[in-house]
Order: C-alpha cells, then structure tokens, then sequence
C-alpha cells in the first residue's frame, strides 16, 4: 500500500538486472509530506535509508521504531514494515532498494534484526551512492555496483562501529565527545547552546577544553566540517549549490557562498568548475 507518493523522487529503477552479487532495484528521495506512508508485506528486498531531518516511523508487527534527522534505518528483506512521516514533522530521507548475494552476506554479517536503526553521519555516503547510480550503464554496471558495495561495507562499518569495536568508558575524554557530537550533528542547526545543554557544561568551559584539544573553536570546527563536506559535495555529485547550501543549514546561498569563499578562496561554482 502506498499513500502519499507524489512526495516520492525516484532517481533509479532496475527491473532487469534482478541477479548477481548486487543489484539496486529502486533508489530515490522522500520529501517531507504529512500523509506519506508506505506499507511493504513482505519487502522484496533490503531498504538502506538515511533520514536527513524530520521525524517519522517504522513499524512492524511487532514494535514501532521512531526515527529523526540522523538516522540510519536497514530493512531485510521480507520483513512486514510500513513507513511513515510524523504528520507534525514531517521528514526527509534518502533510501535505496538492494539486493544480491553478496549485500545479503554483508547484512548478516553486520546487521543484528530485521529492522536495525542507529545514529550515523552517514548522508555523504548516500549522495555517493546515488551519484553513482547516476552514471551507470550496460557498459560500466559492475564496476560502478563494485563501488557501491564497496560504500556499503563502509556505511555498515560505521553504522556498527560501537558495536564491534567498543571504547571503554575512560577512552572517550570531553573534548572528544564534544568533537563526535559535532560530527554527529554537522547536517542540523546546532548552536552553542545545543551543546552545552548536552553536555551540562557553560559555553566557556566547552570552547576552552575543545580549543586546548584542537587549536579551534566548536563554531569554528563546525564551520570547517561544513566546508569540507560542501568540497566532496561539488566535486562528486551532480547536487544543484542550493541544495548543498540547504542540507549544510545555511540561512541562504548568499550565505554558504561567502562562507564557502572564506574558508577556500573561490565561490563554490568556481571550486565545482576548476575540480571536475
């Protein structure tokens, strides 16, 4: 059952290619819509989302799994599930519909249930994977599914990082925990503020300990993340400089431009035309 489709970008669909170590089935983008849900009785294959902000849920027979900006959601394949957006807040996410031997491999090895959510700054990758999507052909399709399952193995890496490989309680200092927040966050509009509530410290005490750490400032890390995640953007990606300007919460384009010149010495359009 669907509703709410016309909220639904597809930007790939393989009715033909249904074989072999991977293949991608669907893959799209859902913009925000209040009366978005999809219902899937069974999946036919496994779903690898990433919901860039809002709020919405995945539900199944047996629990309902709330999901915001930030989260990473994977599906198995031939799992009851029905999707859906917060009417309240709706969100936006990037997802794509896989299968293949060896992405079924991968799953197992990685993924503990059939449904399996977790917080992971993991966006980049998705745009690389569409990206690739973007450029295939009967001529390059198994070099460009090689590089998408090998941005799989990375995704699911860092999806299951903390699971497998644990830091003890006193491996992870202040300054670094500040530092993972940060990275964490660097897709929503984080302030100061945000962080000090976070960590139940004053401002002062969070720009000192973080500048001893690191020779910056937290605003100024951010502003540096930003650029730098807007520099494989526009060198990697066919992603129009507004949206890029959007996704890294910029007021405006005028914003992101001046800020992006700053930081490199060129407007993003110059950087784009000089590195592709």
């Amino acid at each position: 059952m669907h509703s709410g489709d016309t909220s639904e970008k597809i930007v790939y669909v393989d009715n033909l290619h249904k074989s072999g170590s991977l293949f991608c089935a669907l893959a799209g983008v859902t913009n925000p819509s209040p009366e978005y849900k999809i219902s899937r009785y069974p999946t036919k294959e496994y779903i690898i989302e990433y919901v860039i902000s809002g709020r919405g849920y995945i539900e199944t027979p047996e629990d309902t799994v709330p999901v915001s900006g930030g989260t990473l959601c994977v599906i198995r394949k031939d799992t009851n599930v029905s999707c859906y957006s917060d009417p309240a807040d709706p969100y936006t996410k990037i997802w794509l519909n896989l299968d293949g031997d060896m992405l079924v491999k991968a799953v197992d090895m990685f993924i503990p249930s059939d449904v399996y959510t977790v917080q992971a700054n993991v966006y980049d990758i998705f745009l690389e994977m569409h990206s690739r999507l973007s450029d295939i052909s009967d001529v390059n399709r198994s070099d460009i599914y090689a590089e998408i399952m090998a941005l799989i193995f990375r995704l699911f890496t860092l999806a299951t990082k903390d699971t497998y490989f644990p830091r003890g309680e006193d491996g992870s200092s202040l300054d670094e925990r500040i530092r993972a927040y940060i990275d964490a966050n660097v897709y929503t509009d984080l302030s100061l503020d945000d962080i000090s509530e976070k960590f139940g410290i004053t401002k002062m005490h969070i720009i000192r300990v973080f500048k001893k750490k690191y020779g910056t400032t937290p605003g100024q890390y951010l502003i540096d993340r930003r650029v730098s995640i807007a520099q494989s953007l526009l060198t990697s990606t066919i992603m129009p400089i507004k949206e890029i300007s959007s996704l890294l919460r910029y007021s405006n384009t005028q914003h992101f431009s001046s800020s992006f010149k700053s930081a490199v010495g060129c407007t993003p359009g110059k950087y784009r035309q000089n590195n592709t």
